[in-house]
């Protein structure tokens, strides 16, 4: 009975109500026509039955004689019908599958990451002139072929993958770090001096000082030769330098700090504006842009469902919140203390974490529209840097090959 149930289910069936006090008489005559009935429900004045669709059709008159009224018509042929019906409907719904598959399966966006703008637009560029340009059929890229392409190409490159995501082709690279070049214990060395300064201590664990406590120096100036004599001929040898030389440094600060700021405050009016935002593109769908002279502008995305996963597509919503700028009056000692911030910041900026601070000198003044904060700063740091040094044998031979 089940699979009976199931099979008109799907063929369809049409469910009829019957009134008339020859109910019995009428229900023998449609089974002695052939008529399947089941689900026979007995009411009061009426009684209701399922038949066949395809018996309805077949029917018709006999039907409308005996005056049967449909109550409803169930199946899945009965709506499969009703689609033919709407050919537009159809022909619509079977271009949004088409567009759907189009937009899926075509990359629409290349995406650099890992790396400068400017790099990110020589690869897209290298890629252009070699016919890798977009809208392009995910099927018809060679992941592994780019990245070769790009190993080969740019020296600089230490990593790059490539892979796709949604409809975008996705670059990550990672570029070469350029290192330092480091001196190795064992390397002859000499010490310089990084910066123009007085000398206060000279600590040489190795090497010959060239320089003593009071000495003026500066930049680049050696102060721990790695060159000595040897002790057992006359014969100098070179040898790597160690140590530690103090100094003092001076550094001059000028600094002001306007006596009127201008200060953006926000009122309680806002504006919104919606964008839709296709490949990285932003379309201005509803609300004005820049609706106030003075603003902050927020936004937020709001994904679609469904077509955001497979598209990238999105709506932004921005807010533009009015902002009025006010006059404020800064004070004096508000003015000396940001000063002074921004300028033991600079000096951090320009020091060794070891260093240390001797003396101050702090003067500030003042006129109609500014305080002024002139400074001069002694500090004793260290100021060695090691240098390599080679034998004049290795610079001759490297002249003669040029």
């Amino acid at each position: 009975m089940l699979i009976f149930k199931l099979m008109y289910l799907i063929k369809g069936y049409v469910v009829i109500r019957l009134k008339n006090a020859n109910c019995e008489k009428i229900m023998n005559l449609l089974r002695k026509k052939g008529i399947n009935i089941w689900d026979v429900e007995k009411g009061e004045n009426e009684i209701k039955f399922k038949i066949s669709y395809d018996d309805y059709k077949k029917h018709s008159d006999i039907i409308a004689q005996i005056k049967m009224e449909p109550v409803k018509k169930k199946g899945f042929a009965l709506k499969l019908n009703k689609i033919k019906v709407r050919k537009g409907f159809v022909a619509g719904l079977l271009s949004l599958t088409i567009c759907i598959y189009l937009l899926t399966s075509l990359i629409w966006n290349v995406e650099v990451i890992g790396t400068n703008q400017a790099t990110a637009i020589k690869i897209i560029d290298f890629l252009d002139e070699n016919d890798i340009k977009v809208p392009v059929t995910q099927g018809s890229l060679e992941i592994k072929g780019i990245e070769t392409l790009l190993y080969k190409n740019f020296d600089n490159f230490k990593f790059v993958e490539v892979y796709v995501e949604g409809s975008n082709l996705i670059i990550f690279v990672k570029e070469k770090t350029k290192e330092t070049a480091q001196i190795k214990s064992h390397e002859p060395s000499s010490i310089v001096s990084r910066k123009n300064a007085i000398i206060n201590k000279v600590i040489a664990k190795s090497g010959q000082p060239v320089v003593k406590e009071g000495d003026v120096v500066y930049e680049g100036q050696t102060l721990v030769m790695g060159i000595v004599k040897n002790k057992n001929s006359d014969e100098f040898v070179m040898v790597p330098s160690e140590g530690t030389i103090y100094a003092k440094t001076y550094y001059n600060f000028e600094l002001k700090e306007e006596k009127l700021k201008d200060v953006e405050v926000a009122t309680d009016m806002s504006e919104s504006v919606y964008y839709l935002k296709i490949n990285g593109k932003s379309i201005k769908i509803i609300g004005d842009k820049d609706a106030y002279k003075n603003y902050n502008y927020r936004e937020n995305s709001i994904d679609v469902p469904f077509i955001s996963n497979l598209t990238h597509i999105n709506i932004i919503k921005g807010v533009y919140y009015e902002e009025i700028v006010k006059a404020i009056e800064i004070d004096e000692n508000t003015a000396k203390n940001k000063m002074k911030v921004s300028m033991y910041d600079d000096l951090l900026k320009m020091c060794d974490k070891d260093s240390k601070i001797l003396k101050s000198s702090l003067n500030f003044s003042e006129d109609d529209n500014y305080y002024y904060l002139r400074a001069q700063i002694e500090v004793i740091e260290d100021i060695g840097e090691k240098v390599k040094i080679y034998p004049m044998t290795e610079i001759n031979e490297e002249t003669n090959e040029e």
